[in-house]
């Protein structure tokens, strides 16, 4: 007799690295979804270090295969009714692993639900080969469900999927940040940033404005949590303006500093999880990430829920989340000059920053607290049924 419960074979990447990808992927799988449906899954993580990502070597290409021999045996013995996959923004990703994804499922009568996390997917396409993009258009045809992270992400699969089969499923995190007794602020200013450090996630842009910052703030510490590595795997433009990044050597720019008299303004922290990462969140002021390029940012809905205050950039999913001056302060990618003023004011006005958090916190609570954004999963699942 047929499981009363509809099988879903999730497929992605489970930590370590602990990156957005890898911690959303095992929050689902922890969720209410685990009860409402029969979940199946195939974990795609083969990289453990967040610098070898995006490296093509021997082992990418075997991982290729795993995956397709790995996939084709969960469809044959499990038989799902429902396959949901995370795409990547890479040519070599979607000629890898996700058209394969669309093909294997098709063969198995499987439906196909494909997630797409960041936001330059439309950009990377248009410098793919010809007849890559060709044998994307014809796999993303049988899709029947593309979820985004918000509505500006919509264009993300425009020419790929039809505008009704694409679904807004924002991002969310764990409640526990929402619980963060923030009552022990740190005495003396402290900066927080969670995130590759690269110049596409704004390190760099931040690093620089920190002698100008600490003339203003001679305590103030700028703590940075992160693997520091040159390049950003598929990010190479502004999302703002289109322009391709221009490239800053995160080494030499960190080298810079510690040889300034602002070294004791900076700590690279290194990769910071668990209750170390809490004990961070908890004490400090602020969290910055002026990134040129976002999907949905897990670091700024965990900042939002646990009453910090946001310093980001209107790219990907924040400028549908953040209101300017309402639940945080947005600056252009690349503007050094705003990144240095706002960081001013944000540390000399203690009711700015209290009234910021009081906002976001409120607008954690009403859109991204995890049971909305996972029932809004499990109404998907349950529609692609019917």
């Amino acid at each position: 007799m047929k499981d009363s419960k509809t099988k879903v074979l999730f497929i992605g990447p489970l930590p370590p690295p602990y990156s957005g990808p890898e911690l959303s992927t095992k929050q689902l799988l922890e969720s209410d979804l685990k009860n409402q449906f029969d979940i199946i899954f195939l974990n795609t993580n083969v990289r453990k270090d967040n610098s070898k990502k995006g490296k093509i070597d021997l082992s990418a290409l075997l991982s290729v295969l795993t995956f397709n021999f790995k996939l084709f045996k969960r469809l044959h013995f499990n038989r799902p009714d429902i396959a949901y996959h995370l795409v990547t923004p890479t040519e070599i990703g979607w000629l890898g692993r996700d058209i394969w994804f669309v093909f294997q499922c098709r063969l198995f009568g499987v439906r196909k639900v494909i997630h797409f996390r960041g936001s330059h997917l439309d950009i990377n396409y248009k410098t793919f080969r010809a007849v890559s993009k060709k044998l994307i258009k014809y796999a993303c045809k049988s899709v029947d469900a593309a979820i985004v992270q918000s509505d500006c992400l919509r264009s993300q699969f425009k020419g790929l999927v039809s505008e009704d089969k694409v679904y807004v499923i924002p991002n969310t995190v764990d409640n526990l940040f929402k619980d963060l007794d923030r009552s022990n602020l740190s005495k003396t200013p402290q900066v927080l940033f969670f995130g590759h450090l690269t110049k596409a996630k704004g390190y760099t842009d931040i690093v620089k404005v920190i002698p100008q910052v600490a003339s203003k703030f001679p305590e103030v510490k700028f703590l940075f949590c992160g693997n520091i590595r040159r390049g950003e795997p598929g990010v190479k433009y502004n999302q703002l303006t289109k322009e391709r990044i221009v490239y800053e050597d995160p080494f030499e720019v960190e080298a810079e500093i510690l040889n300034s008299q602002y070294k004791n303004n900076y700590q690279n922290l290194g990769i910071v999880s668990g209750e170390d990462k809490l004990d961070l969140i908890r004490k400090s002021w602020l969290f910055v990430l002026p990134s040129y390029s976002e999907g949905f940012s897990r670091s700024v809905l965990e900042s939002m829920a646990a009453g910090l205050t946001v310093l980001t950039t209107p790219v990907g999913a924040n400028k549908d989340v953040i209101q300017n001056g309402y639940n945080g302060i947005l600056v252009n990618p690349g503007d050094l000059e705003s990144i240095k003023d706002s960081l001013i004011n944000l540390l000399g006005d203690q009711e700015l920053r209290h009234m910021l958090t009081d906002n976001g916190k409120i607008t954690f609570n009403n859109e991204f607290e995890e049971s909305k954004v996972v029932g809004r999963y499990v109404n998907l699942f349950n529609s692609l049924m019917q």
